[in-house]
C-alpha cells in the first residue's frame, strides 16, 4: 500500500481524535463558564485554562489551571519559532504513564499513576492563535508576574540529527 492510500485514513483518525478531545474538554466546562478561545487541546475560559492529553490505556485526561492559581508565566518558543506558554502553579496531580515495577535501579512495565506537577507548558501553532493571545491578555490583566523567556530546541545540530548522516559522538 502506498502512502497516498494511507493518508485519508490517517487524516480521518486525526480529525476523529481532535473532535473527541474537543468534546472531552467541553464536557469539563462548568455550567456558568464562558469559552473565550480554543486551540487544539487548549480551552480558555473566563476563569481558567483547560488542556487535554491522551492517557495510557484510559482515553483522554485533562487538567485545568485557574488564572488566580498562576504564580508566574513565561513565554517560550520552539526551534521552529512556534510559541510556548509556561504556567507555574501550585502542585496538581496528573495521571501519567509510569513504570509498574522497580527493583534497585531497574524499572519495567507500564501503569498509570498520579504524578505531582507545578507547571504546564502549552504549545501553540503561532502567536496569532486566539487561545494564546487570550491567556496572555488575561494574565497581564490580573498582573501575574512574568518569568524569563525560554527556548526548547532539539539537541545537537541538524546534521547530527539526520538519520542519513553519521552523527558525532560526544562525551557528556
Amino acid at each position: 500500500m502506498d502512502a497516498n492510500r494511507k493518508e485519508p485514513d490517517i487524516a480521518r483518525r486525526a480529525h476523529r481524535r481532535r473532535a473527541e478531545r474537543e468534546a472531552f474538554l467541553r464536557a469539563r466546562l462548568l455550567p456558568d463558564e464562558t469559552v473565550v478561545a480554543q486551540y487544539r487541546g487548549v480551552v480558555v475560559t473566563d476563569r481558567r485554562v483547560l488542556f487535554a492529553w491522551q492517557g495510557y490505556q484510559s482515553g483522554w485526561r485533562s487538567d485545568a489551571v485557574g488564572f488566580q492559581e498562576v504564580a508566574r508565566w513565561s513565554l517560550g518558543r520552539r526551534h521552529d519559532e512556534r510559541p510556548l506558554l509556561r504556567l507555574e502553579h501550585p502542585p496538581h496531580l496528573r495521571p501519567e504513564q509510569v513504570a509498574a515495577h522497580h527493583f534497585l535501579w531497574f524499572a519495567w512495565g507500564d501503569t498509570e499513576a498520579e504524578v505531582p506537577h507545578d507547571d504546564v507548558t502549552l504549545t501553540f501553532g503561532s502567536a496569532r492563535d486566539e487561545a494564546f493571545q487570550a491567556v496572555i491578555a488575561r494574565l497581564e490583566k490580573i498582573d501575574v508576574p512574568r518569568g524569563e523567556d525560554f527556548v526548547i530546541s532539539p539537541p545537537g545540530t541538524r546534521d547530527e540529527r539526520r538519520p542519513d548522516k553519521q552523527a558525532y559522538l560526544r562525551r557528556l
